[in-house]
């Protein structure tokens, strides 16, 4: 194994995961906000695509505003576009970038189609994109049907990384742990949320060689989803941090 190739990946991945490092929210039932605004209307609680924390009824939107210490201020905006009984889509725009992640529902929970684009998908988009990463395999759950405070659940995926000069496979592993209920203050209000910490492993080869980790800290407001996201980097010499919080939610009519 060069180290080359690894480096290069370390950089590449963890680098576009700040550029939108937001987890979306778990399903779990919440003390009352000290602040909220009206929720959306949500799928019936018996429907498998119901989540507390992830309003995905069609035409939800949500606006971001953050800053990235290796790449500036930000904005982003996320829009639920299409749902049915068993998915739903968002369509996002960070910087002017769009892209899309589709989520399937079963009793279990979420999982979404692609989870390296929850983090990538901006960097990952359209012409001018430094590297095509392909999944060839997606396992675990992204968001369980219920979470309760101390539980832990993993999402993995398998991945090949090609450009010009980069050719290497690799998987994804996303490890959850939900904290507990903290109140924070962002630009849309304040909240009493569920915080859950993930890391995010990187590793290269069959042999699963650790190229680097990102890890980040949400937090999740009942009827709101994601209010707030903190991740920050951790490979030598490539440290950097990634902050966003909610400005705008708004409910389909």
């Amino acid at each position: 194994m060069h180290k080359k190739p690894i480096l290069i990946v370390a950089v590449l991945v963890l680098s576009i995961l700040t550029l939108s490092a937001c987890n979306l929210p778990e399903r779990q039932t919440a003390p009352e906000q000290t602040q909220a605004a009206s929720p959306a209307a949500l799928p019936t609680p018996d429907s498998i695509c119901y989540n507390q924390y992830f309003p995905n009824t069609t035409g939800n939107t949500w606006i971001y505003s953050g800053n990235n210490t290796a790449t500036g201020d930000y904005t982003r905006t996320d829009t639920v576009s299409s749902s049915s009984a068993d998915s739903f889509t968002v369509n996002s725009t960070l910087s002017s970038i769009p892209y899309s992640l589709t989520y399937t529902c079963t009793a279990a929970g979420l999982t979404a189609g692609d989870p390296v684009s929850q983090y990538a998908g901006a960097l990952l988009s359209g012409p001018d994109a430094p590297a095509n990463i392909k999944l060839t395999s997606n396992s675990g759950l992204t968001l369980p049907a219920n979470v309760v405070p101390g539980d832990t659940w993993q999402q993995t995926a398998d991945f090949e990384a090609t450009s010009q000069s980069l050719n290497i496979s690799g998987r994804f592993v996303f490890d959850y742990t939900a904290v507990g209920y903290e109140n924070v203050t962002v630009p849309f209000g304040t909240y009493n949320a569920l915080r859950v910490d993930t890391t995010i492993r990187v590793e290269v080869s069959a042999f699963h060689v650790l190229a680097g980790t990102y890890t980040t800290s949400s937090w999740l407001a009942s009827g709101i989803g994601m209010v707030k996201s903190e991740g920050t980097s951790h490979v030598s010499g490539i440290e950097f941090s990634d902050a966003m919080q909610l400005t705008s939610y708004s409910p389909a009519p």
